[in-house]
């Protein structure tokens, strides 16, 4: 299966998510502290992504491991620092997703 890319935000926000989703933890009514991922090189896996350490997390181990290995099999990190990816640049230079598209003149319908 082929990872999607995320952005550490909606990385840590997705991890939060699925966390706090727990019957144990939403049962519990705890806030789970939930680190930024940090960039690492591809494991075996093809995961390129380490989360550590999670806080008020004790007794909730077992669950978090299990979601972070969910969310770590579908999931990668986008490499933010990366210049040459599509859409880094919001001002629409080179690597901007509508880099290269030229505004078009509006065709005439009554011309032949």
């Amino acid at each position: 299966m082929r990872r999607k890319l995320l952005n550490a935000s909606r990385l840590q926000a997705e991890v939060s998510r699925r966390i706090h989703h727990l019957p144990e933890v939403a049962d519990d009514g705890v806030k789970i502290v939930v680190p930024r991922p940090q960039l690492q090189p591809p494991d075996a896996s093809g995961c390129n992504w380490t989360m550590k350490p999670f806080g008020h997390a004790a007794g909730f181990e077992k669950g978090i491991a299990a979601v972070l290995a969910r969310v770590r099999a579908e999931y990668n990190l986008a490499d933010e620092s990366d210049p040459g990816r599509v859409g880094s640049d919001p001002f629409g230079g080179p690597g901007a997703s509508n880099a290269g598209s030229a505004r078009k003149r509006p065709v005439d319908p009554f011309k032949a």
